[in-house]
């Protein structure tokens, strides 16, 4: 199983952005924890794995205990991966960094915030927390299984998870971006260069060559007989090469934005709409353009979407200002002399991904992803 930390929405690990949809369990601190379709998958897959691993410890029990011991040690292994990802989020929450989401998917798990450390220290802690975690448990469990010797289902369970959580924190500190280890790697490399773009293209390059060791182990072991086993191993390495090759891509497109500004990159920007101005006045002119921002008040005081004006009913529109019922600026603007990677995380972060550009307090442009690849390409 796999784990990656992702530093912010505009610099997520594949993994992140290609979920297939799932549900929310519940949330820790504001944080949804969610679990994608895909998880589904490797629920029976897991239990199988612990049903054949305790058949030779506990087969003389009978099926039932096998079973049920089985069904409790796959709870307690996606539990162990959960308090991975709590710990990442946990410890960037400590230090104001907002977190969007914890997923199980498939492969295991992804925590994302919305934006990157501010230090390669902070970025070193925030992802070195998630195997601590996974070593605590490892001892945790081996100590419980020690304690167990009497009662043999409890200690055949305790003891597998105990292997199991110490590989697991052994696998992530490998050097695969973006597994926890790749992501201590460009830590490091941050911490010396003092350049986290440089950092991020290295460690992906490191984490590019790990992945193909791991895609060829896979082919490997097919070749030669393996079984279900190595599959798993295939579909891990494409994973981490995917997520590597799309963060050094990502990485390169800051470095060319490195020297620009907002005010370089930004493009028009829909006339003002006084903040007084009514719903029913400002849904004309909004139909004009429906897929922009508006900005309301000058100076500027908000932005407007044409799904704002829409969820209002239709007979409050004559007495509701756009004032109202708009998004607050400081969420949807940036200034006009803001460097571009800056930006770019803020514009990760903006509802409908679009940022007012702001020079002494008036809408002087729009940021949206669409003009950072025209600047780009």
């Amino acid at each position: 199983m796999t784990d990656a930390t992702a530093a912010s929405q505009s610099d997520r690990p594949a993994a992140a952005g290609g979920f297939g949809g799932g549900w929310t369990l519940f949330g820790v601190r504001g944080v949804p924890v969610r679990i994608d379709r895909s998880f589904l998958l490797v629920v029976a897959f897991v239990t199988y794995l612990f049903y054949g691993r305790l058949t030779a410890v506990l087969g003389a029990n009978g099926p039932v205990i096998l079973l049920l011991s089985a069904v409790a040690a796959a709870v307690l292994f996606f539990a162990s991966i959960l308090a991975h990802e709590l710990g990442h989020a946990l410890t960037s929450l400590n230090r104001g960094i907002p977190v969007a989401s914890i997923t199980l998917f498939a492969l295991g798990g992804v925590t994302v915030s919305t934006r990157e450390a501010s230090s390669a220290r902070d970025e070193f802690i925030i992802v070195g927390i998630g195997p601590f975690v996974s070593l605590v448990l490892a001892g945790a469990f081996g100590l419980v299984a020690t304690a167990a010797q009497g009662w043999t289902a409890v200690a055949a369970v305790m003891g597998y998870l105990g292997w199991t959580n110490l590989l697991l924190a052994v696998f992530n500190v490998l050097p695969g971006y973006p597994l926890d280890g790749g992501r201590l790697l460009r830590a490091v490399l941050w911490g010396v260069t003092g350049k986290p773009n440089r950092a991020t293209r290295w460690a992906a390059r490191v984490g590019q060559a790990f992945a193909l060791l791991v895609i060829s182990f896979g082919v490997w072991t097919l070749t030669r007989g393996g079984g279900f086993g190595n599959i798993w191993n295939l579909l891990i390495g494409f994973f981490l090469l995917r997520g590597a090759t799309d963060s050094h891509r990502r990485a390169s497109v800051r470095d060319r934005l490195s020297h620009r500004t907002a005010r370089d990159v930004m493009g028009s920007v829909a006339q003002t709409l006084p903040a007084s101005l009514t719903l029913d006045e400002a849904l004309p002119l909004v139909q004009q353009r429906p897929s922009l921002l508006w900005p309301v008040g000058d100076p500027i005081s908000g932005g407007l979407l044409l799904a704002q004006i829409d969820a209002v009913p239709s007979a409050a529109w004559p007495t509701t200002t756009v004032a109202q019922v708009a998004t607050g600026a400081e969420e949807l603007s940036v200034a006009a002399d803001t460097p571009m990677d800056e930006a770019l995380d803020r514009l990760g972060e903006a509802p409908g991904n679009m940022l007012f550009v702001v020079d002494d307090g008036r809408a002087v442009g729009l940021l949206t992803p669409s003009l950072v690849v025209d600047v780009i390409s």
